[in-house]
């Protein structure tokens, strides 16, 4: 039974971390058929993506007339916040530092260690336990590095002091070794407070482009 098998790390719908370490695990020991079909479903989640941002556009222009009189200042501050907490929750290096950013979203930004965000989105990474009790961790094992590469930010509506916003994400995951590098896309639904707080958060991954590979 292989590491990813053996550990309870929630594999359906867990988040960023699951869909690299997915990833990895197909591009050290897959075929290429299983790469091809891959390459399939990506285009589908692609089109699937150019839907829903065309959806998020017409749904822009519906609140354009609520976002006109808009606190320009404060969107400016609110940009800075979610580049802040993007870049604390997917941006390490090791396990400790995943773990550390664990805490600093939870201590920093308020974010609720039982919320859905942090059990299924950002949940506590899965160790291997050897027989004589010596412990692996998913990340250190496959040497796993992430980074948000870039993000998109949308205001979708406004209530109040709370400003909603859907924050597109392209992650970049590579591997310590440079064998494997891949770049996955999160979606997430953050609210802002008008103290410069997070209100509500939500995170959602979908699967990873592989952009290259070593040797099966």
């Amino acid at each position: 039974m292989g590491f990813l098998q053996r550990n309870s790390f929630p594999l359906v719908g867990a988040g960023v971390l699951v869909v690299a370490s997915v990833s990895f695990a197909l591009t050290r020991g897959a075929q290429e058929d299983v790469l091809a079909e891959q390459e399939q479903q990506i285009v589908e989640l692609d089109d699937r993506r150019a839907e829903l941002v065309a959806e998020q556009e017409d749904r822009g222009r519906l609140v354009a007339d609520d976002v006109v009189g808009t606190n320009v200042h404060r969107l400016a501050e609110d940009e800075e916040l979610i580049e802040e907490v993007l870049g604390t929750a997917l941006t390490w290096e090791s396990h400790a530092e995943y773990e550390s950013a664990r805490t600093t979203m939870t201590n920093v930004h308020g974010v609720p260690e039982d919320s859905a965000f942090m059990t299924e989105f950002l949940p506590s990474a899965p160790t291997n336990v050897e027989r004589g009790g010596e412990e692996h961790s998913l990340i250190d094992l496959l040497g796993l590095d992430s980074r948000v590469n870039s993000f998109q930010t949308d205001l979708i509506s406004i209530q109040g002091t709370e400003y909603a916003y859907l924050v597109v994400v392209d992650v970049r995951t590579t591997s310590d070794d440079g064998q494997a590098s891949s770049l996955s896309t999160a979606t997430v639904l953050l609210t802002t407070d008008g103290d410069g707080g997070v209100a509500d958060l939500e995170g959602y991954a979908t699967t990873s482009r592989v952009r290259s590979s070593g040797p099966d």
